[in-house]
């Protein structure tokens, strides 16, 4: 594991997710990230119908920006109950008494988790 990306995601509020677009390009998206377990993980807040994880689902890969680096990676879905629960638990404390956490925790959220897998 790539002991400077594990940081990133462990450490910073809101990673920024870069997603290829159909026609070309990238979008970077500011968004939240927990690690369980020394494995990182995201999820849509949103749901599936947000624009970042329509692109993620398409293609499969992202790379997540952090100033002048980049940590590309594939993502797996996540549905086993234990790793959720985890993962809820991960983001309630990361997030804690921010606007937006009982949304990533909600039904919507959860069924949008997946693991990064870095490159």
């Amino acid at each position: 594991m790539n002991v400077a990306a594990l940081d990133y995601f462990a450490n910073t509020d809101t990673v920024r997710i870069a997603t290829s677009l159909r026609a070309g390009g990238e979008v970077v998206t500011p968004i939240w990230a927990v690690v369980v377990d020394g494995v990182p993980y995201i999820r849509s807040g949103y749901g599936p119908d947000s624009k970042w994880y329509r692109r993620v689902r398409r293609t499969g890969h992202v790379a997540f920006v952090d100033g002048a680096r980049r940590y590309p990676a594939a993502v797996v879905d996540i549905a086993d109950e234990a790793t959720l629960a985890a993962v809820d638990a991960a983001y309630r404390a990361k997030y804690a008494g921010q606007a937006g956490t009982s949304e990533m925790v909600a039904r919507s959220a959860r069924d949008c988790t997946m693991r990064i897998d870095l490159d």
